[in-house]
């Protein structure tokens, strides 16, 4: 006897039979949701690297906040390399009486090294490789500008002291740096306007950038000769690290939407225990009569194992189409926040073909297997092998196979470990939950016949009624946790937020302009305060000099990699409360000694605290001081607040820009262009176009993952299924037992029907309570948010599950009460 021919014979007639559909369904359902999240996850990262030079526009680029020297273009010529030079800031450009902030990017001849810009003459034209850069005195713009504009190529634009005109429509272009400026739309220019518009100065956030190209061995000389010339202000940046914080933002991403992936495989997980279980069990007199015919308990497990390899592939091949489908719906919800991305590969499919065996083998082997033990005898004796499937070795292989799943799909074994536990957590708590909902059930029993009978099915199947609301209340939670609740903490956040925030930050004000812009703010009746800012970089702690490196958490080591925004006040801001330590003594408001407030969550990823001494370099300058107080920050009251704040005179030789935050009602829009107009140099940023654009990606994101919580439902309902045909003898037997008691088919579904109805609206009782209490939990702990206990969300809840499990339950059992009552006098079955 050939197993794997013999195996693939029988699965052919017990898909034929039906007894495999569920197994396969919930394992297809399990595939597709790793494999689109594998698809999805692919696809970007083989941009990222495939582009990845393009992406930076050259070979190697250094970055800095200050001019990078003519010095280390020199030496690239000499090598035979080519060169060239970027300068990007923010600033407002006008058309008209109409202002936008927009993230402008100068660019020297022969950008970009690498890679290529994509140029066209109408937002709707087809798009075409430009030749060169924009010619002086013409811009490019993004679509996004010209649409915010109201604009069109030809129309005239100022920026800063000068005017340009739009020339081109520009779509793609390399080297995209990260930062909040850079979600405002772009605006190319050439690098020799810059000047022109009187933009940069002294202290201004400017982003220099000087990128190189050529052999490989000559740019590495090259990288070799000016590393040590480098200093704390110029970094090299290689393929691959232009983005460092949008690389971490995907990869958080991808395993974050991988693990969600993994509830439908849990979810799906119960499914299958409960069908391979009964799979197995009617499976047992088939086996006695092959072991009687000869077959070795050995032929007959490699039989067994080669079915469930079959059902795997096939399932694995099924779940990996689907899970291409769902990856391009997930493409189409984030279109506006991904590039243009390569063809998709195989990985992912060969992954999910891969992922259903191990499911497969976590899940369903080990309760297959143990068919292979099963007497010869049993053919006389049938109570012999019915206890072949007790023991917890089925669980524990079951967990197992999370685990790894988990593992992998978190790339960190820490991670992993959290998120198996919370998930074992939020199970056991709904298990628990479900047990008492479905045992409090069974005193229906000991009440009058009419209302006793109508809940006698939960209470003659409390495990599998409590598996089935455990089950189907994860994935409805996970979609009320997802869609209500996130609007609900949306809508609190901006309820938090009083009606007369700032909407508008002024930056990049110089010294001898502030009294002025001040005064202009004072006539329009704009009460705003007008503060110093400097930028410093954080070079020592206690007289020990730091490096990023000496950091672990990655934001850390950004946070000492770039400058902080410090200032000087007297008196301490009115959204700011100590919480160790004590404002400015007389000495240092005098000026007469240095002193520090640091911002209490800083302090703590620093390492820090009150007497420790820090070091600043500002402008070529080193300023030192201790740190007298810690402070907390209302960060969403949107008013200027900054990490650390020096006393007054510590920085008075610092160069320095003034800022400030103000209230503008939107019919008021108007007096902006007159402020740009006469303060050209300043820049304007409209704190409620970013905060649209954090929440259009947020939108987006979440329905993604609503896409993950709707196939983890899915699963619910297959666990639905999976325990009704388990339990399809048992109805049959009751439906025929109640007909030959004189009961009516209208009944018998009526008993259905509340049973169905109970196990929905248990199901989404514990959901809503659950999902509710996570928002409670995340907005009171995580966001520090007002979040009341929202009581609508379980009704909604129980709505929604009572309809959901009810249509579902209703047409899995209909034929149910076809039942002859003459199949139970002849103690057989019907089909």
């Amino acid at each position: 006897m050939n197993p794997a021919r013999y195996a693939l014979k029988l699965l052919v007639r017990d898909w034929r039979a039906g007894e495999l559909r569920l197994l396969a369904l919930a394992l297809v359902l399990a595939v597709t949701a790793i494999t689109a999240v594998a698809w999805l996850a692919d696809r970007v990262g083989a941009a990222t690297e495939s582009r990845a030079a393009e992406l930076l526009g050259g070979d190697r680029a250094l970055i800095s906040d200050r001019a990078i020297p003519e010095a280390f273009d020199a030496g690239a010529a000499e090598l035979g390399l080519s060169t060239a030079r970027t300068l990007e800031f923010p600033s407002v450009v006008l058309l008209d009486d109409m202002t936008q902030l927009a993230a402008i990017k100068a660019v020297s001849a022969g950008y970009p090294l690498r890679g290529a810009m994509q140029v066209g003459d109408h937002p709707d034209d087809d798009r075409r490789v430009a030749d060169g850069i924009p010619p002086r005195g013409e811009v490019w713009a993004e679509p996004r500008l010209l649409i915010q504009l109201d604009a069109a190529v030809g129309d005239q634009v100022e920026l800063g002291a000068e005017t340009f005109r739009i020339s081109g429509v520009v779509f793609v272009e390399p080297a995209r740096g990260g930062g909040f400026q850079n979600l405002a739309p772009r605006l190319m220019m050439n690098l020799d306007d810059v000047a022109a518009t009187e933009l940069v100065q002294d202290a201004s956030r400017v982003r220099y950038g000087l990128l190189v190209a050529g052999s490989g061995e000559a740019v590495s000389t090259w990288v070799d000769g000016v590393s040590g010339e480098l200093g704390r202000h110029i970094s090299l940046e290689t393929p691959g690290e232009g983005q460092p914080g949008v690389q971490q933002i995907m990869d958080a991403a991808k395993r974050f939407l991988g693990l969600s992936a993994l509830l439908t495989v849990v979810v799906g997980g119960v499914a299958m225990l409960l069908t391979i279980r009964r799979y197995a069990s009617r499976h047992l007199d088939r086996v006695a009569i092959m072991r009687c015919l000869g077959a070795t308990g050995a032929q007959i497990g490699w039989m067994l194992g080669w079915k469930m390899v079959f059902l795997g592939l096939a399932s694995g091949v099924v779940g990996t189409i689907l899970g291409y489908g769902v990856h391009l719906l997930m493409l189409g919800v984030l279109a506006d926040l991904l590039p243009d991305l390569p063809p998709p590969s195989l990985r992912p499919g060969l992954t999910g073909i891969a992922a259903a065996q191990v499911i497969l083998l976590g899940f369903a082997l080990p309760t297959i297997l143990r068919l292979r033990h099963v007497p010869p005898l049993r053919v006389l004796r049938r109570d012999l092998g019915d206890n072949l499937f007790r023991g917890g070795w089925a669980y524990v292989s079951a967990l197992a196979a999370i685990f790894l799943l988990m593992w992998w799909q978190a790339e960190e074994l820490r991670l992993a470990a959290y998120v198996f536990i919370a998930v074992i957590g939020t199970l056991g708590l709904l298990a628990l939950g479900a047990a008492g909902i479905v045992f409090s059930l069974r005193r229906a029993r000991h009440r009058r016949a009419g209302i006793g009978l109508l809940f006698s099915g939960l209470a003659r199947r409390p495990w599998t009624a409590s598996i089935q609301i455990m089950a189907l209340g994860l994935g409805l939670m996970a979609l009320l946790l997802l869609s209500v609740v996130r609007q609900d903490l949306l809508a609190t956040w901006q309820d938090r937020v009083p009606d007369d925030a700032a909407n508008y930050f002024l930056i990049n004000i110089q010294p001898e302009e502030a009294d002025d812009v001040a005064a202009r703010l004072s006539a329009q009746g704009i009460d705003a305060e007008v503060v110093p800012m400097v930028r410093g970089r954080l070079v020592g702690i206690n007289e020990r000099d730091i490096r990023p490196d000496d950091y672990t958490e990655a934001r850390t080591r950004r946070l000492v990699s770039r400058e902080f925004n410090l200032s000087w006040l007297e008196d301490l801001p009115s959204d700011n409360r100590i919480r160790a330590g004590s404002w400015w003594n007389a000495s240092a408001a005098n000026g007469d000694s240095g002193e520090f407030s640091m911002e209490t969550d800083i302090a703590e990823r620093l390492g820090v605290g009150v007497g420790d001494e820090l070091r600043f370099d500002a402008g070529g300058r080193e300023f030192s001081g201790r740190i007298t107080s810690l402070r907390e920050v209302e960060w969403d009251s949107f008013n200027v607040n900054f990490f650390v704040i020096a006393s007054p005179g510590l920085l008075d030789e610092a160069p320095a820009t003034y800022i400030t935050s103000f209230y503008l009602p939107p019919e008021d829009n108007r007096f902006l262009s007159v402020l740009i107009r006469e303060f050209p140099s300043i820049t304007l940023i409209d704190i409620g176009a970013i905060l649209d654009t954090a929440r259009s990606i947020m939108e987006q994101g979440a329905r993604v993952v609503e896409l993950m919580a709707l196939l983890t439902l899915l699963s619910g309902l297959v666990v639905l299924l999976a325990a009704l045909q388990v339990t399809r003898e048992e109805r049959q037997f009751e439906s025929a037992l109640l007909r030959s008691l004189g009961g009516r088919r209208s009944l018998i579904r009526r008993i259905n029907l509340v049973e169905f109805v109970l196990l929905g609206g248990a199901a989404g009782l514990l959901a809503g309570v659950g999902a509710s209490g996570a928002g409670y939990a995340m907005a009171n702990g995580l966001f520090e948010l007002e979040y009341g206990f929202n009581y609508w969300l379980p009704v909604l809840g129980v709505i929604a599950g009572a309809g959901v499990v009810s249509l579902a339950g209703v047409a899995a059992t209909r034929r149910l009460v076809l039942v002859s009552p003459m199949r139970l006098l002849k103690g057989g079955e019907e089909g």
